[in-house]
C-alpha cells in the first residue's frame, strides 16, 4: 500500500487503493449487454465495467472505520434491511406525495445525515471526471471534513438534503412499486446562482439534492430531520429522459 497523507484525517498513512465515491451499495445500475454498468454522465451514457472508486485517498482506518461505517449504515436505511422493517408512511405534504418515516427506532439522524455529507465531501474531493461538476470551495470542503471525521452531523439545516425515490409505478396487479429501468445513475450536476448553490446526484434512480448555499432571508425545511425523514418521488417523465439516453446508447446511436 502507498504511504501518504489521508485526505479525511490529514494524517500521513498508508492510503486503500480502493475508495468508494459512491458506496458499494449502490451499484444496482441499468444494466447492459454482458452485465456491463451504464452510467448517465450529463450529456450521454457510457459503459463501464468497474464502479467509481479512488486510489490513494483515504486511509485504511477513514475508509472503513469512519466513511465504511456510514455507508453500511445507509444501505440498511436506503434497502429497509434491518431485522425489524421500517413502515414508511405515504402522505400527502404540499400537494406532493411522500414517503414518511417518523419515530422509528431504525432511523439515526447523525449516521444519515454523515453519511449524505460524506457523499458529497468525496464528490468534491475526487478527481474521477464523473464528478467534475461538484468543486465546491475549499472552506466548504474542510467543513464537511470536519464534521465527517469528528462525527457531528450539524443542525438539519446545515447542508440540508432533499431526496426524491424512483417514481412509483403499477405492476400488473396494480401494486404500486419502483421499476429497475427508472433506477439509472447519473454524473452530478452543481447549479450556482447568485447565493444559491445547488447539488444534484441521481443514484439508483434516487436524486439527492444538497443545498449548499442560500442566500440568508430562505426558510429551509429539511427533509432530513432528527427524528423524520421524508423522501418524494421523482416524476416519471424525469425518469423516463434518463432511460431514454441508455437506450440511444446501448443501440449504437
Amino acid at each position: 500500500m502507498k504511504t501518504g497523507i489521508c485526505k479525511l484525517c490529514l494524517q500521513e498513512k498508508a492510503l486503500c487503493r480502493e475508495s468508494h465515491i459512491i458506496p458499494s451499495f449502490h451499484y444496482k445500475f441499468l444494466y447492459g449487454h454482458n452485465n456491463e454498468l451504464i452510467y448517465l454522465n450529463s450529456q450521454k451514457a457510457e459503459v463501464r465495467y468497474n464502479s467509481e472508486y479512488e486510489s490513494d485517498i483515504l486511509c485504511k482506518e477513514c475508509e472503513e472505520g469512519v466513511i465504511g461505517r456510514l455507508d453500511d449504515y445507509a444501505a440498511k436505511l436506503i434497502h429497509n434491511k434491518f431485522p425489524i422493517k421500517s413502515i414508511f408512511r405515504l402522505e400527502q405534504i404540499n400537494g406532493k406525495e411522500c414517503s414518511v418515516l417518523e419515530n422509528c427506532p431504525n432511523y439515526d439522524y447523525a449516521c444519515f445525515k454523515l453519511f449524505l455529507l460524506s457523499l458529497l465531501w468525496r464528490a468534491s474531493i475526487t478527481s474521477r471526471p464523473f464528478f467534475k461538476a461538484i468543486k465546491l470551495n475549499s472552506q466548504v470542503e474542510e467543513d464537511l471534513r470536519k464534521m465527517v471525521l469528528n462525527n457531528r452531523p450539524g443542525e438539519p439545516e446545515e447542508f440540508p438534503c432533499f431526496i426524491n425515490l424512483p417514481p412509483l409505478v403499477p405492476d400488473q396487479d396494480g401494486r404500486r412499486g419502483f421499476h429497475p429501468l427508472h433506477m439509472p445513475t447519473m454524473s452530478p450536476r452543481c447549479v450556482k446562482k447568485d447565493q444559491l448553490e445547488i447539488c444534484e446526484f441521481v443514484i439508483e434512480g434516487m436524486h439527492y439534492y444538497f443545498l449548499v448555499s442560500r442566500p440568508e432571508k430562505w426558510n429551509v425545511i429539511p427533509g432530513v430531520e432528527k427524528n423524520k425523514l421524508i423522501t418524494g418521488f421523482a416524476s416519471l417523465q424525469d425518469q423516463e429522459q434518463l432511460l431514454q439516453e441508455a437506450v440511444q446508447m446501448m443501440q449504437g446511436e
